[in-house]
């Protein structure tokens, strides 16, 4: 055996390596035939199903709405219609395809260790990508505002709090107040930017190579197949919307993007994406923690050039590149972009390139013997069988016709080249060149006397004792090409619908979160000097420190500092047990105290109250005030805000000071919202039902309800 300067280099890959052959022997041996085995085709692949993604997010976009409950509301008259819903069902397991295929190709590039020298940069570009792709996700599914989505609430809003960032988005989408239209547009931006940076950075994962973007058409043809027949069968559900009130236990969780809720449901958020952080970091950084050797050039003789050009077209990596240099057209090397792969040197028959370990030996005794010339992948991966005589090289790619036909000449037997399975090359197209080559379809061709005495195999690494038992029996490195067999066929289309189900499966397996039996939920948001939303006067100074202080029961008694002089910001969770409970929430500034809870409520199974302390809104207010007045409502002619004056309906100039109490479990905002859209809920007392129209829902916008709301709040008596 040769000894070469890329073999055993790093020998714990190489038993990884023989792991992961193991285990896609299976896959190998069910399809019959490496060019029907769809790993390999891992990469170019995700092409396609990143193609497949944003051609159906495009789709899903003209029928998207802004807001809280508009998109919620939106998505679901998607799944309603066969269309949209199998466009939205392609969406999301194309997306998570995208993500396995991604690890596969990665697993399989990384056993491989084709991350030497520059290709080290595609292996960087690769994963930022990927981890890109799990952001767009997650930013994908925030945006349907379902109880999924809650669960991302919750943990963004935490990790939001512990960086001491983004106060008003933690307020919005904990307490969901307001249309929240711009929370969804903030998020669906980010969901259009991490679509677009992961095109960039797979333009510069794949710029610097002439290897192949997109797989096979079987391939393409198969993995669509296989979606939309998932897509169909299987469509993407719809979860119940997001409501802060509701303490969400269970949920289908998508294992390729939402992995790291149930990490941050359960333990300090902060601690789980710094160890997801570090890790992903130590992922991208590996090649260089490999590569400590120099990286090797080939070496071209400008005496012996003829200028062919041969091995610039031949080249994987865009390294070569010709010159003129005196009046002559010479091959230039880049040493940045050379992977030291080799490819070149077959391609030269005039020995002009030169690169160590890359020939076959001279001193090798073939005479009367059959010959085998194997990569050092099969060195180091597989096992020897029968008498030949085996010389390895790096790749078959180096292998030259000269060298062939010398091999003959000097007594060879026969010849038989065996390399990596088609599309499993370790330079990518290594052994579909050396297969060219032979046929007489590329130059330099292999002599015809040679040729008759030369037979190729290429097979996994794993394979070289059968391809030596049993010569000429896999002959074609072109992926291209597709066996006639339809039975093999059939089966590989089976083992793509197969991996596409169990895909689709995996994103529904559910995530149980440990929950209390009941809750409160403690949101502040508050500009010490303002009016806090209830209360009739300001509240604190500039500069004062603000606390809050929390009881619950007999279980929890706690004050903390929510604000060191300017904006007060927390979200404070608190369990509790269900059944009637007393609550007292308090917010201290200097010598200001103002009550927000102080009472029994009646904390249900599964939900949780959510008090929320934010300032009153002064144009909110007044706008609300023009609304109350106006003739398009009549609010004024049934109502009065003069103390002691009755109308048709109830005296409202202190309902900002009872709303709170009226109704047991209902904050005074809730209320309020419920006698606007629902009059008939909740009687006062001594006014009859079906006085109070109940079509201000339907004639209002949301903006508008939340503005008389905050106007009535404003009527403290």
């Amino acid at each position: 055996m040769a000894d070469h300067p890329d073999s055993g280099d790093h020998p714990r890959i190489d038993g990884l390596a023989k792991v992961s052959f193991a285990f896609e022997s299976p896959v190998r041996k069910a399809v019959g035939s490496g060019r029907l085995n769809p790993l390999p085709h891992a990469g170019t692949i995700s092409v396609v199903l990143m193609f497949v993604v944003v051609i159906t997010g495009l789709y899903i976009t003209l029928f998207f709405e802004f807001g809280f409950e508009a998109s919620y509301r939106a998505v679901g008259k998607l799944t309603e219609h066969p269309i949209q819903r199998l466009m939205r069902s392609l969406h999301r397991y194309s997306s998570a395809a995208l993500v396995l295929t991604t690890l596969v190709h990665a697993w399989r590039i990384f056993v491989a260790a084709r991350f030497n020298g520059p290709r080290r940069w595609p292996w960087l570009t690769g994963w930022a990508a990927l981890v890109i792709v799990f952001l767009a996700g997650v930013s994908g599914y925030w945006l349907l505002w379902d109880e999924r989505a809650q669960l991302i609430n919750e943990a963004t809003a935490s990790l939001l709090s512990v960086f001491g960032a983004g106060e008003a988005l933690v307020t919005t989408i904990l307490t969901s107040d307001g249309t929240g239209w711009q929370v969804l547009v903030l998020i669906w931006f980010g969901h259009i930017l991490t679509t677009i940076l992961i095109g960039y950075f797979l333009w510069r994962h794949l710029r610097r190579s002439r290897l192949p973007w997109l797989p096979p058409r079987l391939w393409t043809g198969l993995m669509t197949g296989a979606l939309i027949v998932v897509s169909v069968v299987f469509p993407a559900e719809l979860l119940g919307p997001a409501d802060p009130t509701v303490l969400v236990d269970e949920v289908p969780i998508d294992p390729f993007f939402l992995f790291l809720l149930p990490g941050l449901a359960e333990l300090p958020g902060w601690g789980v994406m710094a160890a997801f952080s570090a890790f992903t970091f130590f992922l991208a950084y590996l090649p260089w923690l490999l590569n400590r050797k120099k990286h090797e050039v080939v070496v071209v003789d400008v005496e012996d050039c003829t200028g062919c050009e041969l091995c610039v077209i031949d080249c994987p990596y865009k390294a070569l590149s010709m010159v003129e240099i005196d009046g002559r057209s010479i091959a230039e090397v880049d040493a940045k972009t050379c992977v030291a792969c080799g490819i070149c040197v077959g391609s030269c028959v005039f020995d002009a390139i030169e690169l160590p370990g890359a020939t076959i030996p001279s001193d090798a005794d073939v005479v009367g013997r059959d010959v085998v010339l194997a990569c050092s992948r099969h060195e180091r991966l597989g096992e020897e069988a029968g008498d030949a005589a085996v010389l390895f090289v790096r790749c078959v790619g180096v292998i030259s016709p000269t060298a062939v036909s010398g091999l003959i000449r000097d007594g060879a037997m026969s010849v038989q080249i065996i390399g990596c399975a088609a599309g499993d090359c370790a330079y990518g197209v290594g052994n579909q060149l050396a297969e060219e080559r032979i046929e007489g379809e590329r130059r330099p061709r292999v002599p015809i006397k040679a040729a008759s005495s030369t037979t190729r195999d290429f097979v996994a690494p794993t394979a070289l004792d059968h391809a030596m038992a049993q010569p000429g029996t896999h002959f074609s490195a072109n992926p291209q090409e597709i066996p006639k067999t339809r039975g093999r066929v059939l089966v590989a289309a089976v083992v793509v619908l197969v991996s596409v189900l169990l895909v689709g499966l995996a994103t529904t397996v559910a995530l149980t979160v440990d929950r209390p039996d009941a809750g409160v939920m403690v949101v502040v948001h508050h500009q010490p000097g303002a009016v806090i939303a209830g209360t009739d006067t300001a509240s604190g100074s500039p500069g004062v420190p603000t606390y809050l202080t929390t009881r619950v029961g007999d279980f929890h008694d706690d004050s903390i500092q929510v604000g060191t002089g300017g904006l007060a910001s927390a979200v404070v969770p608190i369990e509790a047990e269900r059944g009637s409970t007393f609550v007292y929430v308090e917010l201290t500034e200097g010598d200001d105290t103002t009550i927000i809870q102080n009472g029994e409520v009646e904390l249900e199974s599964g939900r949780r109250l959510v008090i929320t302390i934010e300032d009153l809104t002064a144009t909110d207010a007044s706008t609300g005030k023009d609304l109350f007045f106006s003739s398009s409502t009549g609010c004024s002619v049934c109502h009065s805000v003069t103390p002691g004056i009755v109308l048709v309906g109830p005296n409202l100039s202190s309902v900002g000071a009872i709303a709170g109490v009226r109704v047991q479990g209902k904050s005074a905002e809730e209320y309020l919202l419920e006698s606007i859209v629902d009059p008939d809920a909740y009687i006062v007392d001594g006014f009859p039902a079906g006085q109070m129209l109940d079509t201000f829902e339907a004639s209002l916008s949301n903006e508008e309800i939340e503005a008389l709301i905050s106007y009535l709040m404003t009527l403290q008596g």
